[in-house]
């Protein structure tokens, strides 16, 4: 995206000629209505054409066309409020905001351009970390990195790498190992820990095959593993997708407004801000956008063609999917009347426009701060923060559905801590929660980003993995049995007691399982594990059962 500035200075310029071309309109519907000055169909376009000029104004640095719009805009409406008589309008005195008007645009003021904006974060390109100690192969990922319009950091040891990563969080990193100085699985893992590391994309590109080390490449938190010889340009893509992916979970905004320079201002800021933006013009389409595009906050103007924002919030109220969704009204009317109002259709803030970008970003990032913490108590398990069983259960539909177009390996892990009914016998409650948060904060940090992790019930938590078959799922679920078992857990009374926990694994045969059967399957191979001894993990594959001990 283009610098915040130097975007502004281009909506300014369109804003220009727009408004030009709007002057116009209006000097033709004054040649109109001073042949019937009573002409309410005319007088009503004129109080629309006001508002969009009171609207956008101050946006682009002319306050006083926002404040004569606004003015002009009240005049007309104040003659369409008398329904005791004909509104007759005064076009000798429409004649002269007119002229002021055009003064306005006349020269343009470049001091305002900055003056009343504040400042919007730019984004800029992605940068990426590739560390490599083979010169040759370290300048060919820096071309491709650099021809697939990302920057590049380079490290040829894990020492500098660590030194590169302490320095400044990249967004993506790309590994090749073995490296000469160190474990990179270990570099992985401590990334994972670090400020701001979940964030991180991680590939690594292994000189060594086999899937023990794919599975190594899953447990140490790295989002995709490449064997050499790789295609190169291939796993750029997967690093990009892996870095779009990661931008689309920025929050979403559905902006309706019909005035085009407005709504440009509005999405060109937001976007500036990080935000994703879309633009509905036309009400009629508001159902539809709301469908494809999911948004997490809208903003709704209150005059539309055809209808108003407050109607819109009203339809939108009415479906419980959309109870907790934030709605800000933008509007020209600050009175009291229009705050109960936009308060009465289910809006959660009143932003009287033209809007000062600082106090509309505020605004819009409270509401989403709030939203999400409301998410966060609908969808995820308040001991664990993981998804709870109804989200995780919706989260397993849906990668059913996925399969049956992908037709590729998922395989479901469900995990159970041991004796956990004992653990709390014997060391309280709070005990047992600390055991499962552990557990829970272990799983976050060895697993994929694009693993779906969540509290199935009680003491056990799943996960969905994609692309891992029975086998590689089973030294997955062996290795974190390890790293769980070696994981110390105390509490006032009790210090430095141990845990461990069992696994039933089934990968999905979308053809022929629905949820229940494929749930089912990963709770017949939990039992398996449990009746084995515990502490050890089961895999179904067919009607055969797979152990595997814990690797540490």
């Amino acid at each position: 995206m283009q610098a915040w500035q130097q975007t502004f200075g281009q909506l300014k310029d369109q804003y220009i000629r727009r408004s030009s071309e709007r002057i116009t309109k209006i000097v033709e519907m004054l040649s109109v209505l001073a042949q019937n000055p009573s002409n309410a169909e005319v007088i009503e376009q004129l109080s629309r054409q006001f508002h969009w000029l009171a609207g956008s104004g101050s946006m682009y640095g002319y306050p006083t066309v926002s404040s004569m719009g606004a003015e002009g805009e009240e005049y007309c409406n104040s003659l369409l409020r008398d329904t005791s008589r004909p509104p007759t309008a005064d076009v000798g005195k429409l004649k002269a905001l007119l002229t002021a008007l055009g003064n306005e645009f006349a020269v343009k003021d470049e001091a305002a351009e900055t003056a009343n904006l504040g400042s919007g974060k730019s984004a800029g390109r992605s940068e990426i970390l590739i560390i490599d100690e083979n010169q040759t192969d370290l300048s060919l990922l820096c071309k491709l990195v650099e021809e697939g319009g990302m920057t590049f950091r380079t490290a040829r040891s894990m020492q500098s790498a660590v030194n590169e990563v302490s320095r400044e969080i990249p967004d993506g990193l790309i590994v090749e190992i073995p490296l000469p100085d160190g474990d990179a699985y270990e570099f992985v893992e401590h990334v994972r820990t670090m400020p701001g590391g979940e964030d991180i994309a991680i590939v690594i590109v292994s000189k060594q095959t086999g899937f023990l080390d794919k599975v190594r490449s899953i447990h140490c938190g790295a989002d995709a593993h490449f064997e050499r010889p790789v295609d190169m340009k291939a796993m750029l893509r997967r690093m990009q997708y892996l870095l779009d992916k990661r931008k689309q979970e920025s929050p979403k905004i559905l902006s309706v407004e019909d005035d085009p320079d407005q709504a440009a201002f509005i999405r060109a800021f937001l976007e500036s801000a990080g935000y994703q933006v879309r633009t509905c013009t036309d009400p009629k389409n508001f159902d539809s956008f709301i469908s494809s595009f999911n948004p997490d906050l809208v903003l709704l103007d209150v005059m539309l063609p055809g209808m108003t924002g407050y109607e819109l919030a009203r339809y939108l109220r009415q479906d419980e999917r959309h109870a907790t969704l934030p709605v800000i009204f933008l509007t020209t009317q600050g009175n009291i009347e229009a705050r109960i109002e936009a308060a009465r259709s289910g809006g959660d803030d009143h932003l009287v426009k033209p809007v000062p970008p600082a106090l509309l970003l505020s605004s819009v990032s409270a509401r989403l701060e709030r939203s999400r913490f409301l998410q966060t108590l609908l969808h995820k398990d308040g001991l664990t923060n993981l998804l709870n069983h109804s989200s995780f259960m919706e989260q397993a539909q849906l990668t059913i559905a996925q399969q049956k177009r992908k037709a590729s390996f998922t395989a479901m892990i469900l995990l159970d801590v041991d004796m956990f009914r004992q653990i709390n016998e014997k060391h309280g409650y709070p005990g047992g929660d600390k055991v499962l948060v552990a557990l829970s904060l272990l799983l976050r940090r060895r697993l994929r980003q694009s693993d779906i992790i969540g509290r199935y019930g009680g003491d056990e938590l799943g996960i969905i993995a994609e692309g891992l078959d029975e086998q590689e799922a089973l030294t997955l679920a062996a290795r974190l049995l390890a790293d769980f078992a070696g994981t110390p857990h105390s509490t006032p009374l009790s210090q430095g007691f141990y845990a461990t926990c069992s696994a039933g694994i089934a990968v999905l045969d979308s053809k022929t399982m629905n949820l229940e059967q494929w749930v089912q399957a990963a709770h017949s191979a939990l039992s398996a594990a449990k009746q084995s001894g515990r502490n050890c993990a089961m895999a179904l594959k067919g009607n055969t059962f797979i152990k595997a001990n814990p690797i540490s």
